[in-house]
């Protein structure tokens, strides 16, 4: 059969799909011996899933509710009603007068990001061409697949930095010349996957060349603030105009109901309704359903500083210490980027003779899956070692997960160095 060019385009090295057809595989071998070691999953946390349980059952207790939940359509990007709560709530957490003309619901962010990055690149009225400016690499594996046409990213090389023994950090070239064929700027924050957090000084020069541009400034926060808020000692970030910032209940727990909220100018809602009408009819009802209870009940700010920011900072140095101590006790050569926010841990290792493809390809072979990391630099042109030699691991999973994974990974990496 005759597929378009999207359709090539989307199946030729695609990392997110790579990556959603392991969690897919972790799950289906559930229980025998493995490691799933490359997902984006969050942790299973008895104290948080009470908290979702008792809200799902207050959900199913109002019937008169639960049908229009149920039966009814939603607006396209959300009812008028919630996304006025939701301008409540997140108008205290960003510091900015927000109302529901900011506010868009969508299913998951990786459905916003698709229409917004569709919505600011590509080919123009005019006829010209705009691209997106990621002002650091590596990045979010999700973005480099999303868009209709191709060619249409450009990735800026960040500095390296040595950060202590074994540790390094990526910051933000405060040199770099932007070229001005860009049509919107995207960050994470943190970033996926090196667990990066850029500065507020950082934040706001880009904001600030975005304004100057009258070009978005697309800002991913599924893992930080004001939910889960996993950035470490880093300020969060507040609203300003120009600014679009993209929050997911993903990462507080809830991936399976897929709701991503936006807060942008009206304009960019008013465009992104178009767009949601025309790609998914309406946004869901059921992650509203829990939004209604948690902002309610101001349950976010409990679930996000007290359970899961201390728990993952105690998984995340359970992960450290038994990465580190197989990689000293094969001998291997690795450099860990600081890890201050997110999931995962970003690894480099200097002297493997192996891609991180090939790498990826040997520990599938032994149960032990990982994400390469070339997949995380879309539009970079310039040669960096990183982009063969890195890998991204989640912490989320057991202790006994990760110490296997651990082990297969450094066995392998001594082998081909």
């Amino acid at each position: 059969m005759q597929i378009s060019r999207l359709s090539q385009k989307i199946q030729t090295q695609n990392g997110i799909l790579s990556l959603m057809e392991d969690l897919k595989e972790a799950l289906t071998h559930r229980g025998e011996r493995m490691a799933f070691l490359g997902g984006g999953n969050p942790a299973s946390i008895p104290e948080a899933e009470e908290i979702f349980a008792q809200t799902y059952e207050a959900i199913g207790r109002d019937k008169s509710h639960l049908r229009s939940i149920l039966g009814d359509y939603s607006g396209p990007i959300g009812n008028e009603d919630l996304r006025s709560l939701a301008a409540e709530a997140l108008a205290l957490e960003l510091n900015f007068p927000l109302t529901k003309e900011h506010i868009a619901f969508f299913n998951g962010s990786q459905n916003a990001f698709y229409f917004l990055l569709n919505a600011f690149s590509g080919t123009m009225p005019d006829g010209t061409f705009r691209r997106i400016g990621l002002p650091i690499v590596p990045e979010y594996i999700g973005y480099a697949d999303q868009t209709n046409e191709a060619g249409v990213f450009a990735a800026f090389l960040p500095n390296v930095e040595q950060d202590g023994p074994n540790r390094f950090r990526y910051t933000l070239n405060a040199k770099q010349e932007y070229p001005d064929d860009l049509g919107v700027l995207v960050i994470s924050r943190p970033t996926n996957p090196s667990g990066n957090v850029l500065s507020l000084r950082e934040i706001k020069d880009l904001h600030s060349l975005c304004v100057k541009r009258k070009i978005p400034f697309l800002i991913d926060l599924a893992y930080g603030n004001p939910f889960p808020n996993l950035i470490g000692k880093e300020e969060p970030i507040h609203f300003s105009p120009g600014m679009v910032l993209s929050l997911s209940f993903s990462k507080i727990g809830l991936p399976g109901l897929r709701f991503g909220i936006v807060v942008a100018d009206p304009p960019v809602i008013e465009l992104l309704s178009s767009f949601a009408a025309t790609g998914n009819l309406s946004a869901g009802n059921i992650g509203p359903a829990f939004a209604r209870i948690f902002w309610k009940e101001r349950t976010l700010e409990y679930l996000s500083n007290h359970i899961l920011r201390p728990y993952y900072d105690t998984k995340l140095q359970m992960a450290l210490e038994i990465l580190e101590g197989v990689f000293q006790t094969e001998k291997i050569d690795y450099l860990i980027h600081k890890p201050l926010g997110g999931f995962f841990v970003w690894l480099y290792f200097p002297s493997i003779s192996i891609t991180n493809q090939e790498l990826y390809e040997l520990c599938k072979e032994e149960s032990v899956t990982i994400v390469s990391g070339h997949y995380f630099f879309p539009g970079l042109v310039e040669h960096f070692s990183h982009r063969e030699k890195c890998i991204r691991l989640t912490y989320c999973r057991s202790e006994e997960e990760i110490a296997y994974g651990s082990k297969i990974l450094a066995q392998l990496v001594a082998k081909h160095s």
